[in-house]
């Protein structure tokens, strides 16, 4: 298009290519065709080549706008050109543009030096760029690359002496080329690449061209053109690939800017963040017996990154929550004000559920808590998530470890490894890990955590031991908690009292209510008592377990059993002694004077004599037959019975 600018001419391979960008070959046999014929009458031929006037009538309009407009492109290419010499004060260059631009400049500064001490002649020039490409200047050459000649350097210099000395016009002045994908062919490649089923670059480039050849496109580039398409687009369009082809979940992670949370403006205590996680390794299921990957329902304070309350359960419910909270409260010492729970499934029952927040407030409005759902699916709502990842360290350790991915499981799961599943069959045999075992090596990893100094976040140079311990409360009662915490029955109160975990608890609020079908609330960890409330919701007493006695503890047994049997006989001889004591009260208080008032006034008569028979029977009846007493029975069947064996 050089001609364009200097005489108002165009070439007629240059017309061609504007008139039939995709086929301007055929376009261009054309062209020199009609000019054969006179059809053009400003063709002319200038070394050997055709040229006609861009203002030819036999130009289309249409295509003379498209001329123009590139001949008044071309004179702002070469005014921005002359104007880079002067390098306008304004622009500024890229951190990496500028380093480059400044080793241009150190380089020419050296190749001046080299060539005043050793001669001007050529191969001075040759040898210092052998010197240049041997890393003889090394800073420089990790800048600049490999020279291929000292023509480039002395390029440099004239354009570093016309800026006078500005070593800005060094730096590159190469612009992103126009795709020379057609439209079409774009269009096709952008809807293929945008597959929810993420289709590999190279397959959607194959997949293309077979459509290219289906449809008869008169142009189909090379495989490398397209593929150097697909990931510039990617490049400069990288929010709509992500969403189309990865999904909002990964956009909303990956690409959308997140909020920054200011930790200053909360108090320790004032924000518990729960979740739920899968441990990665096995533990004995407390109720089938059989191993799980048991679920840990933890509460976080949002502050001191302290895990204040967690619980460990055979799956995410409700109960778990509330366990999880009533300790982390109970380690607070004090109501939080806000929880921030995830969507999970235990979230998502009868009392969490997060389209109905009138259950919610029934169950969190004694203590005046507030809840927060964290969005759904959304990694940065999630302030737990990198507390799973520091506990990964406690998993590792433990040896029914899973591993945290597929990729990352010991190789005893994969298939094959013989060797590996008999180690562990070893080293296991006979030994289980049991959720108090779970709950100790927890309780030990924790310690360890919590006095772990941070070395990044809000929390930097301090552990969240520490934190913690400056803001959190006095203390709180325990039975205000209760309601939250326990997990429920109805039971059936029994001579004992009430039957659970293979043994009874006792209260002395339970005597005379044998058969009675009362609520239970227990903790799975605590359970040395249980809480029992009556069917309108009513308090009745703490139950305290029964320890089992010694079969023969005044001989085999040791103080302790002689002196929990003396403390059990004790107990049982108080409620009898209470209850024959009332009797015998009620008795000689009520009955006895009413039954003496009785006779007094001859309303009862004593008669010791035998009761008599009736003489007067009806006509033709016989009389009734006395009846023989048990003694005389017994008389008659012995003594006749001796008689008859002395006669005979």
């Amino acid at each position: 298009m050089k001609k364009i600018a200097e005489e108002n001419i165009i070439s007629l391979k240059d017309l061609a290519k504007l008139s039939e960008p995709t086929d301007w070959q055929k376009e261009y046999a054309a062209i020199r065709q009609r000019a054969k014929r006179g059809k053009y009458n400003t063709y002319k031929k200038i070394k050997g080549e055709g040229y006609i006037s861009v203002n030819d009538s036999a130009i289309p309009e249409t295509l003379r706008n498209v001329i123009l407009q590139k001949n008044i492109q071309h004179q702002e290419d070469i005014q921005i050109g002359r104007a880079g010499q002067r390098l306008d004060q304004e622009n500024e260059l890229s951190p990496e543009d500028e380093k480059l631009a400044v080793a241009k400049a150190n380089v020419i500064k050296m190749y001046l030096e080299y060539l005043a001490k050793h001669g001007k002649d050529k191969e001075t020039r040759k040898k210092f760029v052998v010197l240049y490409n041997h890393k003889a200047f090394h800073e420089q050459f990790e800048q600049t690359g490999e020279l291929g000649s000292w023509k480039t350097i002395e390029k440099w210099k004239v354009e570093y002496i016309n800026a006078n000395y500005d070593y800005r016009v060094l730096a590159p002045k190469y612009k992103p080329r126009s795709s020379s994908v057609p439209p079409e062919q774009s269009e096709i490649l952008i809807k293929l690449a945008l597959n929810p089923n993420q289709p590999l670059i190279s397959e959607l480039v194959r997949m293309a061209m077979d459509i290219f050849e289906m449809k008869r496109h008169p142009r189909i580039l090379s495989d490398h053109t397209y593929r150097r398409f697909i990931e510039n687009w990617k490049k400069e369009h990288y929010a709509d690939w992500v969403f189309f082809r990865e999904g909002e979940h990964a956009l909303d992670n990956n690409i959308l800017p997140s909020l920054e949370r200011d930790y200053d403006k909360i108090e320790v205590g004032d924000i518990l963040v729960m979740d739920g996680h899968v441990n990665n390794f096995e533990t004995i299921n407390p109720f089938t017996g059989k191993p799980k990957r048991m679920m840990t329902v933890a509460a976080l304070d949002m502050k001191s990154e302290y895990l204040c309350g967690y619980e460990i359960s055979p799956t995410e419910n409700t109960f778990a929550i509330a366990v999880a909270i009533y300790r982390a409260i109970r380690q607070l010492g004090k109501i939080p004000k806000i929880i921030y729970i995830d969507n999970g499934r235990a979230f998502g029952a009868k009392y969490f559920h997060g389209d109905d927040l009138s259950n919610i407030e029934a169950l969190f409005a004694r203590l005046g808590i507030k809840v927060i759902f964290a969005t759904a699916y959304h990694a940065q709502s999630k302030l737990i998530e990198p507390f799973w990842r520091w506990l990964a360290e406690l998993e590792r350790l433990v040896p029914t470890y899973v591993g945290t991915s597929i990729a990352m499981q010991p190789p005893r799961l994969n298939r094959g490894e013989k060797l590996h599943v008999k180690l562990y069959e070893k080293m296991m045999h006979g030994t289980t890990v049991d959720i108090f075992t779970t709950h100790k090596a927890m309780a030990w990893w924790l310690d360890k955590y919590h006095s772990r100094v941070k070395t990044s976040g809000h929390l930097k140079g301090l552990c969240p031991a520490e934190v913690f311990n400056s803001g959190k409360g006095t203390g709180i009662d325990k039975r205000e908690l209760t309601f939250l915490m326990m997990q429920h029955e109805i039971r059936t109160v029994y001579q004992n009292g009430i039957k659970m975990f293979n043994t009874s608890y006792w209260h002395e609020n339970l005597f005379g209510k044998q058969w009675d079908e009362v609520l239970v609330r227990y903790d799975l960890l605590d359970n040395d008592s249980i809480f029992v409330y009556d069917n309108n919701g009513e308090f009745i007493c703490e139950a305290r377990r029964i320890d089992k006695v010694h079969p023969a503890a005044g001989i085999l047994g040791t103080e302790e059993d002689v002196k929990l049997l003396h403390a059990q006989l004790e107990r049982k001889a108080s409620l009898k002694k209470m209850i024959v004591g009332e009797a015998k009260q009620f008795l000689q208080n009520e009955i006895y004077p009413a039954v003496k008032k009785q006779f007094e006034v001859n309303i009862l008569e004593l008669n010791n004599e035998e009761p008599k028979l009736l003489e007067d029977n009806l006509p033709g009846q016989p009389a009734p037959k006395k009846r023989k007493s048990i003694i005389d029975r017994w008389n008659e069947a012995n003594i006749g019975t001796k008689k008859r064996i002395a006669e005979g």
